[in-house]
């Protein structure tokens, strides 16, 4: 059985907002002024800002994880990884802040203050397998992870 799990947006919520307003713009002037080369590098732009994510997906049968960014929201990267015996699944704090400074020098910030389950290989940070919103929730969604991965 693959589960599949939505990991973040690629250029976090502040890039995809813009790439989705960059994408529907150029697509409504597309149609209703005229089709032209800057219009269509817009689209392309705008699609792939906005559209990127990346995602997790588990192979609880064969043991597999496979971290894939999906580009313009079509075309999936990412390679199968085998879960072995030295890696093991753990909680940490979510430290991150997404900033952007306008030519106005006015600041937009948007803090996260998630949980992380993450992957650990040989003691160190591997990979994020999901983002959860307290504690309590992060360790219900560790012990499924761990009987999911076979990490009893």
């Amino acid at each position: 059985m693959i589960v599949k799990y939505k990991l973040e947006n690629s250029f976090g919520p502040i890039g995809s907002a813009a790439g989705k307003i960059i994408l529907l713009s150029s697509v409504i002037s597309m149609i209703f002024i005229e089709i032209s080369i800057f219009a269509i590098l817009c689209v392309i732009l705008g699609a792939f800002m906005g559209l990127s994510k990346s995602d997790i997906f588990i192979d609880s049968d064969n043991s597999k994880i496979r971290f894939s960014t999906t580009v313009f929201g079509l075309i999936k990267t990412g390679k199968w990884i085998n879960v072995d015996d030295n890696m093991e699944v753990g909680i940490r704090k979510n430290f991150e802040k997404w900033q952007v400074i306008g030519r106005s020098n006015k600041h937009i910030s948007v803090a996260s203050d998630k949980y992380k389950i993450v992957l650990y290989k040989s003691g160190k940070p591997y990979m994020t397998l999901k983002y959860v919103d307290s504690i309590e929730e992060a360790e219900k969604e560790l012990n499924r992870f761990a009987n999911l991965l076979g990490m009893e």
